[in-house]
């Protein structure tokens, strides 16, 4: 029903894809809605990676005998494929998913085909709006990590066809100023649908939140998801989804706990995503 996109128009890695696993995972969890995680990434090896998917964890899985190991498989092919031809129906999109947790979340990440190459990309990523059209009827939320800037056509569309967009940012001045300038001559991002969110936070910088919100003239306070190397670790471990059941990180309260703060950043994104979702929801 409602498509959230996570967007940036810099041209390095920022942690963005940190960001979405982060917020799709935890909000999964403490929050009763259908959530489908998407990422539309030429290769994508994180999100695989971060839920035990990828070939990499398998390996490792073996060598420390996991149980909990899964076999890499994507369907974003065959999900194309349908969805090209106007047979994908909203029933069918969650077999070509991977199950996260049964009735919560979902995945589908792009992935370079072994035959195709970037060509198989392009027609997948050109895809990607018409499976949007048809999976947003069957899950309640479907986070999309998209692809940066303006360069591809399909990423201004998904982006007009997104009723929230979050746009990610480094915690940089010369950042702020460049997301001044681009809401300024770009009328997509609008106070009503879109939030400014700081990947990689430290909060003992003298660019907080609180200070970014003022000078950004936002009304409210600026989304961050802050680092935290226990998380991180467990993304390269393919355990994100236990990271966040684990019953010890979950009673965490110290807010000076590293760990601790990231989840309740997480928690306090998640509220304004709500909240915003429930207007959009009276507007109908």
């Amino acid at each position: 029903m409602t498509i959230i996109t996570f967007w940036n128009n810099n041209t390095g890695k920022i942690g963005q894809t940190y960001s979405a696993l982060a917020i799709a995972t935890h909000m999964a969890i403490e929050h009763n809605y259908k959530i489908l995680l998407m990422s539309t990434k030429y290769n994508d090896q994180v999100t695989m990676q971060a839920f035990g998917f990828s070939q990499s964890v398998q390996a490792l899985n073996k060598l420390t005998k996991n149980k909990n190991s899964m076999e890499l498989e994507s369907g974003i092919e065959g999900m194309t494929k349908l969805a090209l031809s106007s047979r994908l129906t909203p029933e069918v999109v969650p077999n070509y998913t991977r199950m996260v947790f049964k009735d919560r979340l979902e995945i589908l990440a792009a992935q370079k085909s072994k035959e195709g190459g970037n060509v198989d990309y392009i027609r997948t990523y050109s895809a990607t709006k018409n499976i949007l059209s048809v999976a947003r009827k069957y899950y309640d939320i479907i986070f999309v990590d998209l692809n940066n800037g303006f360069s591809e056509a399909p990423t201004r569309e998904i982006l007009e066809m997104s009723n929230i967009i979050i746009i990610n940012v480094e915690q940089k001045m010369s950042e702020f100023d460049a997301l001044t300038e681009l809401k300024e001559k770009e009328k997509l991002f609008t106070p009503k649908n879109s939030f400014t969110l700081i990947n990689r936070y430290d909060r003992e910088s003298k660019y907080t939140s609180k200070n970014i919100t003022r000078y950004l003239n936002e009304k409210k306070e600026v989304f961050t998801v802050p680092y935290d190397n226990l998380f991180a670790e467990a993304v390269q471990e393919g355990t994100a989804a236990e990271f966040f059941l684990n019953p010890r990180i979950r009673k965490l309260e110290d807010t000076e706990d590293k760990t601790a703060f990231l989840i309740s950043e997480l928690s306090r994104a998640e509220q304004a995503i709500v909240y915003r979702m429930q207007e959009l929801q009276m507007r109908i």
